[in-house]
């Protein structure tokens, strides 16, 4: 969006194409909010044979812009004619072509003019609130992937977590009886201690 801008910015060459007459025009399309000023300029060598022309695609005929107006103006210089729309409105939404002069049909216009589009402020609010919300989605969408896959990995880990706190059974008095669980721990652990013998004793003697 451009508002009190130059439509100059980033010239594009329209003689590139065949159909271009020899001129410097401005952007191909222009979008602009209401009560702002624009700039249409236009370089040709033979600029004193050019006139400004606006028309639009659902027209069949185009309007002469050669004098100035209250609402624009027309300047011209030997290399140059630019066209100023003080304060453009909706009806300014259109094509402006720069081409020679005494064109009686719409036919006759080359296609390499600058579209305009005026837009009110509510238009560009509205532009910026669904950006907004076409963002939020977004983020919201990537939070609930988010948590849609950490959740049952977090309950796979608690699951692992817990078996690996669960102690292993004592089987030590499995099988016996309540009496005999004090008798079983006054048996000491068997020791297999090799006998030592004193040398000229033998095992038989006391």
């Amino acid at each position: 969006l451009a508002g009190g801008t130059s439509a100059d910015k980033n010239n594009t060459k329209t003689n590139t194409d065949d159909r271009c007459p020899p001129v410097y025009q401005n952007l191909r399309y222009v979008a602009i909010r209401k009560n702002m000023p624009i700039h249409f300029m236009c370089y040709s060598q033979e600029a004193q044979t050019m006139k400004w022309y606006k028309t639009a695609e659902d027209r069949d005929d185009f309007s002469v812009l050669d004098q100035s107006t209250p609402s624009y103006s027309i300047q011209r210089t030997n290399t140059s004619i630019n066209l100023t729309l003080f304060r453009a409105t909706y009806e300014d939404s259109g094509i402006y072509v720069c081409d020679r002069k005494d064109l009686e049909k719409k036919e006759e216009l080359h296609s390499c003019g600058t579209e305009l589009r005026v837009m009110g402020t509510s238009s560009i609010k509205q532009v910026q609130n669904r950006n907004t919300l076409k963002d939020a989605i977004i983020i919201i969408q990537s939070i609930l992937l988010v948590i849609f896959i950490s959740i049952p990995i977090l309950i796979f880990l608690d699951k692992v977590s817990d078996k690996k706190k669960i102690p292993e059974e004592d089987h030590t008095y499995e099988g016996l009886e309540v009496e005999q669980m004090a008798t079983y721990e006054d048996i000491t652990p068997f020791r297999d201690v090799k006998a030592k013998w004193t040398v000229g004793e033998h095992p038989g003697e006391e």
